[in-house]
Parts: structure tokens; sequence; C-alpha cells
């Protein structure tokens, strides 16, 4: 079989974030189940990268706009460039780069897959959405362009339950049967991290600095866990738009000398500090999967997350992580602080946490999943 994937950014920028991994990790895992995998990326002129990969990778500019994501221009250049070349079977885009890739798959005669990522998608199109609240669809094009081009693809693959749903949701009832789960897994390295003498009292939280991780709670509640125990520190790792706010919360907090901002790391780097630390804590306000989720249940890390979006289809209370309502700072600053009072009993939450990834979060799974659903679509035509 013949596949093309496509995302914006890389894997290796440093714009990228859990859907380059994930698209990275599934190429790779098809390339090495025996299919011919390309991925066409995109990159500044300012970036330059030779990754030596099993896949073949192609790519496009990349453009940096926060309202209106030129990349879908770029992208179809790119793609109609390289379906000149390759006769795909499958086409299956990730986002908002996807854009035209519906006509592109069209012309060839291949499938056309879509990945949703996001939380949710709008639930109008971009012509419903430049008419009844044109200053709201200025603000969140992009999502509209992510929900055009979902709803326009043969096949969409969802992370979890709660994505499905959500997606449904969006496109409405009729396009049920066109959505499917594929659970995406971790980079196996995680499964081989070890953590060896963590500090005590120190949690850690990595991923986007995002509102919608819920980074002003956990921040608002550290103030009580530092007040019950002064030696507690927190860790957070990561770049996004609420980096500053987060920085500024944490002064008004008078947390300065307890939380600490390691900004973008490598995934090495990411891991050691991981290996260093007692307790994850994700406390979300909604997500689609929750890829630090499983890379923390990977490394067979206690967590503390919130019973938001699709974590509690991973997470099972008090058997291998710890849930709390979200947007719950007291609930929060209560786990935390129990976790610090008897941290022995948090230690078989992690690993049966950890026993439960290597089965869950598995990307040789997922390929096969995933090949699963491409062979089920080519046969339909």
């Amino acid at each position: 079989m013949k596949i093309c994937l496509t995302v914006n950014s890389s894997p290796w920028s440093a714009f990228k974030g859990g859907g380059q991994i994930a698209v990275h990790q599934l190429a790779k895992a098809l390339a090495e189940a025996g299919q011919e995998v390309h991925v066409l990326y995109s990159s500044t002129p300012e970036e330059a990268f030779a990754p030596e990969v099993p896949y073949k990778i192609h790519w496009v500019r990349h453009y940096d706009f926060a309202t209106l994501n030129l990349n879908i221009f770029s992208f179809a250049r790119g793609l109609e460039t390289l379906t000149d070349k390759h006769s795909f079977d499958i086409i299956h885009g990730n986002a908002e780069e996807a854009f035209f890739s519906d006509r592109i798959s069209q012309k060839i005669g291949a499938k056309f897959f879509y990945t949703s990522h996001a939380p949710s998608l709008p639930r109008t199109n971009i012509l419903q959405g430049m008419l009844t609240r044109p200053i709201r669809f200025l603000k969140s094009i992009n999502p509209h362009l992510q929900r055009s081009a979902a709803s326009r693809a043969d096949k969409i693959v969802a992370f979890s339950q709660f994505s499905k749903e959500q997606i449904i949701t969006a496109l409405g009832p009729s396009s049920e049967g066109k959505v499917e789960i594929a659970t995406p897994g971790v980079d196996p390295a995680w499964l081989e991290t070890r953590r060896i003498n963590p500090q005590p009292k120190d949690f850690i939280f990595w991923g986007r600095m995002e509102k919608e991780k819920g980074l002003p709670k956990l921040i608002t509640a550290f103030r009580d866990v530092v007040n019950a125990h002064p030696s507690a520190r927190l860790h957070l790792v990561g770049e996004g738009n609420f980096e500053e706010e987060c920085k500024a919360l944490v002064k008004t907090q008078k947390l300065d000398d307890s939380v600490y901002f390691h900004g973008w790391m490598e995934l090495c780097q990411i891991k050691q500090i991981v290996s260093q630390c007692r307790f994850g804590v994700f406390p979300s306000r909604i997500e689609s999967f929750g890829l630090a989720m499983a890379e923390a249940q990977a490394v067979g890390m206690p967590i503390i997350a919130a019973r938001a979006g699709a974590l509690p289809e991973f997470i099972e209370d008090k058997v291998n992580g710890i849930l709390i309502p979200p947007n719950n700072a007291p609930a929060l600053a209560q786990a935390m602080i129990a976790a610090l009072d008897d941290p022995e009993s948090m230690e078989p939450l992690g690993e049966k946490a950890k026993t439960l990834a290597q089965e869950r979060f598995n990307w040789k799974k997922t390929a096969e999943r995933t090949l699963e659903l491409y062979r089920s679509s080519i046969a339909t035509q």
C-alpha cells in the first residue's frame, strides 16, 4: 500500500506538538509493517532537518500566522506535485493543512483520511460561521478549516470515544458511520525510562502551555500545596500562548521559589526530568487523548488528572491514577497534598499504569488498526 501523511510543521521543529510526534510515530510503524510511506511536513526557511527515518520525507514552506494558516496553500501545491510522481492509495491529513486534500485525493482515485487532533471542532461550516458570527469566525478560521477537511474525508480517525462523540456533535449524526477510533501509542523510549530515586515532593506537568490545560487552577492549587508542604516543587515543561500569564500568576501567588518553568525541551531532556519527579499532574479542562498522560503512565509515574475529555477513558480512579473534578483548584490541591502525605500509596497506581500502557499505547497496534481502516475503505470502492 502506498500512503501519504501530511501534517503542519514537523517533529523536529520548535513548532511541534503531540500531532507532529504522532504522525512521525505512525509513519514509522506503518513503514515497519511493510508499507511505502511518504510524509509531507512543513518547515521555515531557517529550519534545516535531515533526520534518518524509515519513510520518505517531503518538505513544503511553513507559514506561522495565528489567524489563517497559509500552509493550506503550500501543502496543496506540494501534494499536487507529489501526486504527479506517486499514485497513492491513501492520503491522510491531520489538521487544516489538509483543507484541499480531498480534491487532490479524488483526482488520483485515493481515499482521503483525516485524523482529528483538536479537542473539538466548530459546529458550523465556514459560510455559516462567516454569516452568523463574523467576529468570532475571524478568531477561529483554522478550526473551521479543520472542520471542513474532516467533513469531506472518506474516513475520520479519532483518538478516543470522547473525541469521536465531539466530532459527531460538530458534523452531525450523518457523520457517525465514517468516524473510527484508533488510539495512538507513545514513543517506545518512554517504556524504557526508569524512575530512580525521584525527588520526593516534586510534581511535573509537560505539554503545551495553553489555557485548556488547566494551568491557572494548577498554579492556584499549588499555593495550598506549598502551605502544607513548604519543600514541594512544581516543574512546568513546554511552551505556548499562556506561558506569560502563568508566570505572572506564579508571581502573584508568591511561588517563584517553588515553581520552575523549563520551557521547550528535547525528548531526552523531558524524560530525564520526568524520571527525577515523583508525581505527574494533568488538570486539563479538555483532552481528545492526552499524550503526556500516556507518556507518564508508560514511565510508571503516579498521576493526578482531571476527569475531563478523554482522560477518564484511560485513567481509572485509584487504580492507575487519581481523578479529580475539572476546574476545581481546591480538589486538585487536596489530591496533591494527599499524595505528599502518603506517597507510598501512590506507587502501586504508577505500576498498574505502566502495565496497562504497554498494552494500550503501542504504535504497532495503532498501525495495525490504521491499516485495517485503510483496507476496509479501499475495499468499498
